[in-house]
């Protein structure tokens, strides 16, 4: 079973992170800034690559901005690839700077 899980730091949410059976499978590191949602680092476990599991952390986080009326900023270039891949899905949620 795959479960999403937002962890807080002092600051505020510090990064999602992907479970599957309980098992910790992947997580992206976030900075939110009024407004802002700045999508950092994507990691994906290396025997875990290749099961859409940093698609689904993108889906997320970009659901949890659209909730918050927060636009992202794409720092990871993961995050940026999916964006500039699918702007019909992402244009809308994606910060100008």
């Amino acid at each position: 079973m795959e479960k999403i899980e937002i962890h807080e730091g002092g600051k505020g949410i510090s990064f999602f992170s992907l479970h599957v059976d309980s098992q910790e499978v992947g997580r992206m590191v976030v900075n939110i800034t009024p407004g802002v949602l700045k999508a950092g680092y994507t990691s994906i476990g290396l025997t875990q690559r290749g099961n859409g599991y940093g698609k689904k952390l993108v889906s997320a986080v970009v659901d949890y901005a659209r909730e918050n009326n927060l636009k992202i900023i794409p720092e990871c270039g993961f995050v940026a690839m999916m964006f500039n891949k699918y702007p019909e899905i992402y244009g809308d949620i994606r910060a100008t700077i």
